[in-house]
């Protein structure tokens, strides 16, 4: 497993999860933690960026993800940390806390997706309301009469299809979603390349439920009902809607929610990345404030 680890030696723990099924840690996303407050963990997840080996999907799953987040925490000797992350990064934190929330000091969460039944079916569809001629161009990949459910049918063409039939499934899915998470302009256009490894990781995770099960982050909220959290999102966030957000901090106690106004989806982007650095810095006073030694 690829990892890094920068900032303050003697900050609070962070372990920062990126996004997916299928990202990569990002050295810009490290940018929205203040590096003189934390100590900032980076990791690769399973078959994801510079992890090996690449693009491996047996025993690649989320609980296995989460085992390996706890054997990296061991490997640092890192006590407790902060869990972090945006998009599937936020679900993998929330599910890591869920799970280990003795290791866990409190949780950053950006753009949160709480994977239920309905947050799937806004992805692969809901989409339509608002970008009708970009989600018809994702729904024609595939055969009509499969477009009623168009997760199957992306799963299935990605995972049982011909490589030619995979690779363009895959990068449709990347492009699609690369076309709908931008509230600002990209400097660049999505880099085609990288769709057929990202949307093979995607839809094997797909197809097994993102390996969780219908509600299950929130069942299990009640696990982390004691910890400092922090929750970020874009008003206007198409990918994973503020309704996410809002829903899980209804079972949080110690939880700020703020929803950014003319802010999307992603955390780098112009009104969303302020509104992340300063609840970075304010989850760290809760923190510090209750725990002096938190960063030791």
């Amino acid at each position: 497993m690829y990892w890094l680890d920068a900032g303050n030696a003697d900050g609070v723990p962070v372990v920062l999860c990126h996004g997916g099924p299928g990202g990569e840690a990002s050295p810009g996303y490290r940018r929205l933690c203040d590096g003189q407050l934390y100590r900032i963990v980076q990791f690769d997840q399973r078959g994801c960026g510079r992890s090996e080996p690449a693009g491996k999907l047996e025993g690649n799953s989320l609980q296995d993800t989460l085992g390996d987040m706890e054997a990296l925490r061991c490997q640092l000797g890192i006590d407790r940390w902060v869990v972090a992350g945006g998009s599937w990064g936020s679900t993998v934190a929330l599910a890591y806390a869920e799970a280990f929330p003795d290791r866990c000091l409190g949780m950053l969460l950006v753009s949160m997706w709480l994977v239920r039944k309905q947050d799937i079916d806004w992805w692969f569809h809901g989409v339509e309301t608002v970008f009708p001629e970009l989600w018809h161009q994702f729904a024609t990949v595939v055969p009509e009469a499969e477009r009623g459910d168009l997760r199957r049918a992306y799963c299935r063409l990605i995972l049982e299809g011909t490589p030619e039939e995979a690779a363009r499934a895959a990068t449709a899915l990347y492009l699609y979603e690369e076309g709908f998470m931008h509230f600002d302009a990209p400097f660049m256009p999505p880099d085609a390349t990288r769709g057929s490894a990202y949307g093979r990781t995607f839809a094997h995770y797909a197809a097994h439920g993102f390996f969780l099960a219908e509600g299950a982050l929130i069942d299990g909220a009640h696990r982390v009902a004691h910890l400092p959290a922090t929750l970020v999102t874009g008003r206007y966030d198409m990918c994973t809607p503020p309704n996410n957000a809002f829903a899980l901090a209804q079972h949080l106690p110690l939880a700020t929610l703020t929803i950014v106004p003319g802010a999307g989806h992603y955390p780098t982007e112009h009104a969303l990345a302020p509104a992340c650095v300063a609840a970075g810095r304010d989850l760290y006073r809760r923190i510090t404030s209750a725990s002096p030694g938190a960063g030791q």
